[in-house]
């Protein structure tokens, strides 16, 4: 059967059990499924002895299209047996080239208590909460999230690492990857470490394996895990270990990762495993709390102050710096693209954009997509340079969302989220919904997507 071509199943109306092996390109569950089917309608599924009604949301976990109605139905069929009508592409959907926000869906999701932080992984994609300052981990079942067990609170660097085959981090003293539950009882935990090795970053996915930073003996490590295996790989790389943990990964479209440091930045390639170590131009102090900007030739440049102003370093194997005009985040002309892009000041600009400041208010980019972007407007009392490093606001500050459409300016969005530091509010895509959230008050706002 194909993804892409009609089969033999979708001219038919199935009755009773359907056996359909799953197929490793939609789903990375294992086991036979047994789809039953009354009048050419899905009622419900069976994998692993576990019976799924075709309404519970995790059903998607099997590798499904949906019809015009929501229903689902074997990936491997390409339209509805009931109607003949093509079916949706694979579940979860891939992130639409252009936003169609339906601006009159827009509902609130209760988030417990503490610092949530919401993330996509696994094969397919779910989403799922993880409370950083609790270690709570919990799963959305499509309607409230569910508690999936108990991790470390505050990991390593910047937290969880989700990818395909699940989620990864690290603690000082362990590297750890956890294949997700998605219909099975647990978590399952995959532990690796070295004697004398303490961990200074959160990994990186890469084809399975894991890569991750590292100190042993005053020396930076670069640490690797084979995916069928937990025993390290460790890599001297001819420098000495910074006195405080990394930034990142930052992964870029060749799947090449960069993590920030206060000493410089360490560029982890996928073409050969090349590994590079660059320390900052003299005098710079990277802006640790900025994530790197990729500019349109997806070089990256990290925020970071010499001489009492704010500049960029590119992150490459001669990392000039490039002076911003003005104490905000990038004033002067340019053009946002989110939290990781945006085209730099003295490149031509496609469309202009004045990133210090819309109507008085800061801008603070969320998400970043080819064609959109979503950013949050704050009107900060007081110097804004504190925040933008990291320093906590004296208390919260509510901003009004923007979707900014290239070509079709800036429109506000029908909420406010609140702040006290950058990187309180977040924002992603999941399943055609887009989901903000803020840190500082534990509120997250859904808004559905427009069918195309």
């Amino acid at each position: 059967m194909s993804l892409d071509d009609p089969s033999p199943l979708a001219r038919a109306a199935p009755e009773g059990f359907w056996p359909i092996d799953p197929d490793p390109r939609v789903t990375s569950l294992a086991g036979r499924q047994h789809w039953r089917f009354r009048a050419g309608r899905p009622v419900a599924a069976e994998v692993a002895g576990l019976a799924i009604l075709a309404e519970d949301p995790r059903i998607a976990h099997l590798g499904i299209r949906r019809d015009r109605q929501g229903r689902p139905f074997p990936a491997a069929f390409a339209c509805s047996p009931e109607t003949g009508a093509p079916l949706g592409p694979p579940v979860p959907a891939p992130a639409p080239e252009i936003l169609d926000i339906d601006l009159e869906s827009a509902t609130e999701v209760p988030l417990p208590s503490g610092v949530p932080a919401l993330v996509r992984a696994g094969h397919p994609a779910a989403l799922y909460l993880f409370q950083e300052n609790l270690g709570a981990f919990e799963g959305w079942d499509g309607h409230r999230f569910v508690g999936l067990g108990r991790l470390p609170p505050d990991p390593v660097g910047s937290g969880l690492t989700p990818g395909r085959r699940g989620i990864a981090y690290a603690t000082t003293e362990a590297l750890v990857s956890m294949s997700l539950p998605q219909l099975g009882p647990r978590l399952v935990r995959a532990e690796a470490r070295a004697p004398g090795l303490r961990f200074l970053s959160a990994p990186c996915w890469r084809r399975g394996d894991l890569f991750v930073l590292g100190e042993r003996g005053r020396r930076l490590i670069l640490c690797r895990k084979d995916a069928e295996s937990n025993a390290l790989d460790l890599r001297d790389l001819g420098r000495p270990a910074p006195g405080a943990d990394f930034a990142g990964p930052w992964t870029n479209r060749l799947g090449d990762c960069v993590w920030t440091g206060p000493d410089g930045f360490v560029a982890c390639r996928t073409l050969g495993d090349e590994t590079r170590v660059t320390p900052w131009p003299a005098g710079f102090e990277p802006v640790i709390a900025q994530a790197p900007w990729g500019d349109r030739a997806d070089l990256r440049h990290q925020l970071g102050m010499r001489d009492g102003r704010y500049h960029l370093a590119a992150l490459a194997s001669d990392p000039a710096l490039n002076r911003l005009d003005g104490p905000h985040l990038a004033a002067g002309p340019g053009t946002y693209s989110g939290a990781e892009r945006f085209d730099v000041p003295w490149q031509t600009a496609e469309e202009v954009l004045n990133l210090g400041a819309h109507a008085g208010n800061l801008l603070v980019p969320l998400l970043a997509l080819a064609r959109d972007t979503i950013l949050l407007a704050l009107d900060i009392p007081g110097p804004r340079g504190g925040f933008l490093r990291g320093e906590s606001l004296p208390a919260p500050v509510t901003g009004h969302v923007l979707h900014h459409a290239h070509g079709a300016g800036l429109r506000r969005l029908p909420l406010g989220l609140a702040v006290s530091r950058i990187g309180d509010a977040r924002a992603l895509l999941h399943d055609r919904v887009l989901y903000l959230w803020s840190r500082a008050e534990g509120r997250c706002h859904a808004l559905r997507l427009r069918a195309a």
